[in-house]
Order: structure tokens, then C-alpha cells, then sequence
């Protein structure tokens, strides 16, 4: 054991013994000689029980002892499979080549993504399926890519071969008449249950855009939802499995992301196991123009994540270290990884052709069996009956060609969308998401919730400020007036929770505040101890309060959050952005799910969205939530938008999103000045009986004026303070459209009509080319029949100017433009 652990220290891998094609550099390829690891003579037999067979292990950079001395005693004793076993692996590679051998028969020319070359994959998963379900393991939350994904549908998830055939085949996935745009067939999920050796395995997989590493990140938060709903045992039950190619795994940042987060409680899962299709080639691109890493999972180092490396060739390797895999998920409750070297039979895809490009290494894989052959050879060799897996492959390639028959005719008749927990739930329409929903609550019920947000341990000392934080948030809901932003927040968190809907909220600097304005959780000043002010109420409720600070990741965490709402409808799911702007970073998961998901995959989502959003003089960098770029995304009724202005407003609109009998992604605009405009306020009886979120605020004081402007958030209280300087408010109105969309297009017919002879105006804060205008003016021209003037800052390259006077000049430009010329 000594040696071995010595070997482990020097870390030679016989990287030669990895590759099916045997292409190693000699520069990287080790003699089995114990000098060369600094090990005495008759140490071969060490040696070669770690760096002599087909998987190479790499843990040594592992702290903990207790790890890496059980990784190394499966290292040294492989679990051989008994004969049954062998022929059980053998009958799956020989269905799996059988499904794609028919299907690329029937469909030449097609892009599938096949599997050929990396066919150890399915001995790999179906292992790590079986060891699972051993361990206690009832649902697997897959996130998965092209290449293998219809043998992965089709033979390990077993979804019937008709319904899957008919959208290979370009069939709509959509029951006749409903309006969608869907996706490729080879980015599509699915969710169905297996019988393995008598027990019930769940088993999903996440439909995917093209860029794949996201989607792993999607699954892991669909993963921490299923967890949590099924309590204590949540990590033991349910299991993440991602899938992965090597380009894309070395070469794409969110997933060093994901190993970041993997141990941060609110995102720990227990453990997720990582497969790795590793065709040593990108597209066209070799590892050593597509990473400086000797290998392609060497990110994974970053949480000491082992790292099993397998040649994809040797079945039983494959077996064994699969089975290891899983074991360590299981003993460890912790990352694994599965490295498999394999090879792509075919180019990126079918009608793709690598020999432009890589001519020797496929001269090497024309000569090269399947793996299928070479397993039944070696079988048949051992005296191992091989006649069940041709019998597989008869079976598959019967089943195939039915399934392409029973297509022609195939309709689907149920999208899928709302079973299970969803059951009840509806895909709702622009129209829905304007109906008033009744939010409000009484008066003696608002009243107990503020003195439990307000009420701080037995025993707890406070700091002064915070003391003082509590006894005015206090105060305001005890007398009904000047009830600030964030109590109007912290009202909307804690009702839900007090009623019994589950709440996780998290974000930059979340539980204080980035701009101080919070204290979901308050400090003992003495011991550190903490209090979520929550809490109290969240266990009146019997519901589940996640409240937490996240680390400064914007791509991952918006992944993950989003990937929690799919699971769930009944938990209110929040992410807050430190700034709007660092939505940039996140864009992708914005425009392919949070704004596409429904479109594409037929996915209902809840997840909220805040973004702190205002020309503060603050730079181009912390202004803007581009709100631009919110509004192009959206179209027939698929997300809400919205700038709200008042407290009670907000309140509503939280409280409205867990209100209604569909779901749909909520982008808020929140304020940063307006969380101290004592302008800002609201009185108690706005949360009370009767009242709901107000899409459009009109203006109640000026009749039938001279001008109507039209604004959204904080603008509204500079154009009101200016308005009233200037003694013009029978002659100005001011109205707030709450709702950027679904624009809540009667009340603003209302609106017009009441103003029937006012010179109109839109006024933004924010520049001509960007904010809301742009997307909105001919929207307001179609309601009211006429021709709206837009007031904004000048057309720039950057959101904000970054000097102080500079953008002191242009508001009050803007507040001129606005509210001059008038009689």
C-alpha cells in the first residue's frame, strides 16, 4: 500500500493504455519502471495494479485521507462481472448499435449525433443506473448533449420508440393546435420510469440549447428542487447525472462555475456524477488548440473531484469504474468524474467529414472494429454465450423498423407539461397576466407580520442601527404610514411563507442588501449569532425559507435557480442581480430559457427576476438593467416585465405571481434612489382587503390635461417634484405603467380617452436607443390613435455618464423637455 500511495506521488499515467486508437505521445507515455517514480526495484507489481490496466485514477491532489485510501483500495481490487453480467453488457452495446445502425439506414444524410466510437458510454450510465438504484437512488436528473442522444432515449431511458422515431423524423412533438415553436429533435427532453431488477427508477432528461454546458447547470437546480421536496432524504433520492463532451467541458466557463458552487450549501446536492464522452477532438479542433490542461477534466481539481479515466474500448473497465463512481457519490456525497477515451466513428455529425481535417486518426478508427464486435470476440474467446446479444440486436432492429412505420401516423395528444406536481396548472395567455388577482390582506394579519420581521431573539444584541432599522420598519406598519421598499418586500416574503408557500430567494449581497436596505437576517453583536427574520413565520406556515447570499456568479446561478422553478410551482423562486446590468453576464440563460424555455420545450416557469435599475450619476456600469433588451425578448404572453414605483405595488406583485393558476418567468426593475425617497411609501391599507397589483397607475388629481406623460419607475417622483414646482398639475398628468408587458392595454384605452385632447409624451430616464421607448411607441400610437413624443437622454454608446455634473445636467434637461412649452 505504501508504494501504491508513493506512485500516486509521482503520477505517471500510461496514457497509451487510455486511447482505444493507441495515438499517445511517446513524450507522455511512462515505462512501467519503478526508477522512473522514484521507487525501489520490485515495485512493478504496485505499478502495474494502477498505471498497467485501462483506467487511469487521479486523486492524489485529495486532502482527506479517508478518500483517497478507499479510491486506492478499488484500484487494486476491480469488481470483475460474473458471466450474466457480461452478457447483459453485451446484449446493451449490441442494442445500442443495432438502434443506430437502422436509424442512420433509414434516415442517410440526417444529423443525428450518433454514438458510434463512443459506444462504452451506454455500459457506463446503464452501470451507474444500476448501482444507484442499489444505493437507495429513485429519480436520476440528467443533463445531457447531442452526440449519443437519441441511444440514450431510445436504450437506456427506454422511451417508446414510436412518439421518439416521429421527431427524428420531423414529426411536431405538439398536440394539433397548439402554437409553439419547439426545437430540434436532438435538444428535446423527456422524463418516463424504468423497471430495473424489480424496483422503479425515475429518470429525466433536460431538453438543452446548442450551447451544452448550461444545461448541466439547469438540471442541478431541477435536482435541488426534486430534493427538496422530498425532505431529509432529498440528496440520497435523487441523483445528478451530467453528461458531457471533452471540447465543451475544458473550454466553457460556466463549468468551472459549477464546481464553484457544487459545495455552497444552498447548492450542494450531495454530489453530482460526471460522464465525459471524450473524443480527444473538438468540431475539428485537437486538445492542444482547445485547452492549455493536459486533460480535458482537469477544472474538476478545483474541488478534488477524482477523476477515473477509462478507455472507452474496454467493457469492463467501464463497468468497474462506474461502479466506482457511484460508491463514492453514495460513501462521500461528492463530485466524481468519468472520463471516457473514446473516438467519433463519424465527423460532428453524419454529413460532417473529418478527414479533411484529422486524415490519420481516421484512418485509424476505419480500421477499427465497433466496440460491440470486439466485446462478443472476447466473450466468445472466454466461452461467455453470446447469442443473447445477437438476439438484442434482432430485437432492436425489428422494434426500429416498426417504430418508423407506426410514425407516419403518430399524433401526440398530451404535451406533458402539467402532471405530476404541475397537475392543476395552465400555460396562461397575455390575457391572464393582465387579470386583477386579489393580493391583499387584513389589516390585523399585516400587522402580526410586522412585529415578527421586527422581533429580534431573546438575548440578541443589536447593533444601534440596526435596532433603530427595526423600530421605524415597526412604526410605519404599526400606524399605517410610510411604509418603505424593502418592508413592503419583506411583507411579500412573509406572507407567502405564513400561508405556506415555500420561499428561496438569493443573490450578491442578498440578506443585507447591497445598497443596506434588508436585514433579512440580523447579527448578535456579541456571539455572531443569526437570526433570519423569516423564519418565525415560515414555521407558522410550515413552509421551506431558503434565504441566502450567493457567490458573485451571475451565468451558473441563474441557471440553477431557473433549472429549481421547473420543478416546483408553488414555491416562490427569487434571484436577485447585485446591479441590472450584471444580467449581462447571464444573458444566455435569459434569452434561451427563462425567455424561450416555454416556446421551445413547452417548460412553465415562475422563477422572479430582480434587477436594480436607475440613472443614479452612479456610471455606465450600475445603471441599467437594460430594459431594452427585457422588452425585445418578449412575445405572445411568454414573460412579465415590469418597474414598479410604489411599496404596496411590489408587495402585490410578489404575492400575485404565487396567486395564479399558471406560471410565468417575473423581471423586475427594482429601484436603488427610491429605496430612501421618502416619496416612496406606501400606507397599510394599499395591502389590505380588496386591493392587487395596479399594471397602470393614472393619474387621480389632473383632469383632462394639457399633456399626459407616460413613465415607468423612479422617473415618475423627478417629473411629480418638478411638476409641482412649477404649479402645473391641472395641466400635466402623470401616469406609470407598472407593467411593461403584457402592456395592460384597456386601462391605458381608458387613460387616452380620458386625455382625448393632451399633447402626449413618453419620458424615460435612460438613453434614446435604449430603455422602452423603442419597443413601446408603437404599441401606445396603435391604443390611442395618435403620435407620442419621446423625452430621454440623447442616444449613447454607454448607459450612463459616469460624472457627477454630467449627469445632474441631463436629468434636469430631461425634466425640462418634459414639462416645458406648455400655456
Amino acid at each position: 500500500m505504501a508504494l501504491l500511495a508513493e506512485a500516486w506521488r509521482h503520477r505517471g499515467h500510461l496514457e497509451a493504455r487510455l486511447d482505444p486508437l493507441g495515438r499517445a505521445s511517446p513524450a507522455r507515455v511512462a515505462e512501467l519502471d519503478p526508477a522512473f517514480y522514484g521507487l525501489p526495484p520490485g515495485s512493478e507489481a504496485a505499478l502495474r495494479a494502477v498505471y498497467g490496466g485501462s483506467i487511469g485514477w487521479e486523486f492524489s491532489y485529495i486532502h482527506d485521507r479517508a478518500r483517497r485510501d478507499w479510491l486506492q483500495a478499488q484500484a487494486e481490487a476491480p469488481a470483475a462481472p460474473d458471466s450474466r453480467i457480461q452478457r447483459d453488457l453485451l446484449a446493451l452495446l449490441k442494442r445500442g448499435q443495432a438502434f443506430e445502425e437502422t436509424l442512420q439506414g433509414r434516415l442517410p444524410g440526417a444529423k443525428l449525433f450518433g454514438l458510434a466510437g463512443g459506444d462504452g458510454f451506454l455500459v457506463a450510465v446503464e452501470t451507474i443506473f444500476r448501482a444507484s438504484l442499489r444505493a437507495g437512488v429513485e429519480e436520476v436528473v440528467m443533463g445531457g448533449m447531442h452526440r449519443g442522444r437519441f441511444a440514450l432515449l431510445a436504450v437506456l431511458l427506454e422511451k417508446p420508440l414510436v412518439p421518439l422515431i416521429a421527431e427524428i423524423t420531423g414529426k411536431s412533438p405538439l398536440p394539433q393546435g397548439m402554437q409553439a415553436s419547439s426545437d430540434v429533435p436532438y435538444h428535446l427532453g423527456y422524463s418516463g420510469e424504468r423497471e430495473i431488477d424489480g424496483k422503479r427508477l425515475r429518470l429525466t432528461v433536460s431538453p438543452h440549447p446548442s450551447h451544452l454546458q448550461v444545461i448541466g447547470v439547469v438540471a442541478q437546480g431541477r435536482t435541488r428542487g426534486k430534493q427538496a421536496l422530498r425532505g431529509e432524504d432529498g440528496k440520497r433520492q435523487v441523483l445528478p447525472l451530467l453528461l458531457h463532451t471533452d471540447a465543451s467541458f475544458a473550454g466553457q466557463g460556466i463549468v468551472a462555475e459549477l464546481f464553484q458552487l457544487s459545495k455552497v450549501a444552498p447548492f450542494d446536492l450531495g454530489g453530482t456524477i460526471h460522464v465525459i464522452i471524450n473524443n480527444q477532438l473538438g468540431f475539428t479542433t485537437l486538445p492542444e488548440e482547445g485547452r492549455s490542461a493536459r486533460y480535458c477534466t482537469d477544472i474538476a481539481k478545483l474541488v478534488e473531484a477524482p477523476v477515473l479515466h477509462v478507455n472507452g474500448d474496454d467493457v469492463e473497465a467501464l463497468y468497474h469504474a462506474a461502479s466506482v463512481a457511484a460508491a463514492y457519490r453514495t460513501r462521500f456525497g461528492s463530485d466524481i468524474l468519468l472520463d471516457i477515451v473514446c473516438y467519433r466513428r463519424h465527423g460532428h455529425n453524419e454529413i460532417d467529414e473529418p478527414r479533411f481535417t484529422q486524415p490519420a486518426m481516421y484512418r485509424a478508427i476505419d480500421e477499427r472494429p465497433p466496440l460491440a464486435a470486439l466485446y462478443q470476440a472476447s466473450l466468445a474467446q472466454r466461452g461467455v454465450d453470446t447469442a443473447p446479444g445477437e438476439q438484442a440486436a434482432a430485437d432492436m432492429t425489428a422494434a426500429v423498423k416498426a417504430a418508423f412505420d407506426g410514425a407516419a401516423g403518430f399524433e401526440v395528444n398530451d404535451a406533458g407539461s402539467f402532471h405530476g406536481i404541475w397537475q392543476g396548472f395552465r400555460s396562461g395567455s397575455a390575457a391572464d397576466m393582465l387579470a386583477f388577482t386579489e393580493t391583499g390582506l387584513p389589516i390585523d394579519t399585516l400587522k402580526a407580520i410586522g412585529r415578527s420581521l421586527t422581533t429580534a431573539p431573546d438575548g440578541f444584541t443589536l447593533d444601534r442601527k440596526v435596532a433603530r432599522f427595526l423600530d421605524q420598519r415597526r412604526e410605519s406598519i404599526e400606524t399605517g404610514q410610510g411604509i418603505d421598499w424593502a418592508t413592503g418586500e419583506a411583507m411579500g416574503f412573509a406572507s407567502l411563507l405564513a400561508e405556506g408557500t415555500p420561499l428561496r430567494f438569493g443573490g450578491q449581497d442578498s440578506l443585507r442588501g447591497a445598497f443596506t436596505q434588508r436585514h433579512l437576517f440580523i447579527h448578535d453583536s456579541a456571539s455572531e449569532k443569526r437570526h433570519c427574520v423569516l423564519d418565525p413565520l415560515a414555521q407558522q406556515g410550515g413552509a421551506l425559507c431558503e434565504v441566502f447570499n450567493t457567490p458573485l456568479i451571475e451565468y451558473a446561478v441563474l441557471a440553477y435557480e431557473y433549472g429549481c422553478s421547473l420543478t416546483d410551482p408553488r414555491r416562490l423562486i427569487v434571484w436577485e442581480a447585485q446591479f441590472g446590468d450584471f444580467l449581462n453576464i447571464a444573458q444566455a440563460i435569459f434569452d434561451q430559457f427563462v425567455a424561450g424555455g416555454e416556446d421551445r420545450w413547452l417548460r412553465s416557469s415562475g422563477l422572479t427576476i430582480l434587477l436594480p435599475h436607475g440613472l443614479d450619476g452612479g456610471g455606465p456600469d450600475h445603471s441599467t438593467g437594460h430594459p431594452e433588451r427585457l422588452l425585445a425578448a418578449c412575445a405572445q404572453g411568454n414573460i412579465q416585465i415590469a418597474n414598479v414605483s410604489t411599496p404596496a405595488n411590489f408587495f402585490h406583485l410578489l404575492r400575485r405571481q404565487m396567486r395564479r393558476d399558471f406560471r410565468k418567468p417575473l423581471v423586475v426593475l427594482t429601484p436603488k434612489a427610491l429605496l430612501r425617497q421618502k416619496a416612496c411609501v406606501s400606507a397599510l391599507a394599499e395591502f389590505g382587503p380588496g386591493t392587487g397589483f395596479q399594471p397602470l397607475i393614472p393619474d387621480s388629481a389632473a383632469q383632462k390635461a394639457q399633456r399626459l406623460i407616460l413613465c415607468t419607475g423612479k422617473i415618475y417622483y423627478e417629473l411629480a417634484a418638478e411638476r409641482a414646482a412649477r404649479g402645473l398639475e391641472s395641466q400635466v398628468a402623470l401616469a406609470r405603467i407598472e407593467q411593461l408587458y403584457p402592456l395592460p392595454e384597456e386601462g391605458l384605452r381608458a387613460l387616452f380617452a380620458a386625455h382625448a385632447g393632451a399633447d402626449l409624451v413618453w419620458c424615460q430616464e435612460e438613453p434614446a436607443n435604449m430603455g422602452y421607448f423603442t419597443h413601446l411607441d408603437r404599441p401606445l400610437e396603435a391604443l390611442s390613435g395618435r403620435t407620442l413624443r419621446c423625452v430621454s437622454r440623447p442616444a449613447v454608446p454607454s448607459p450612463a455618464t459616469g460624472l457627477k455634473y454630467g449627469h445632474e445636467a441631463e436629468r434636469k434637461a430631461v425634466l425640462d423637455a418634459a414639462l416645458s412649452g406648455l400655456d
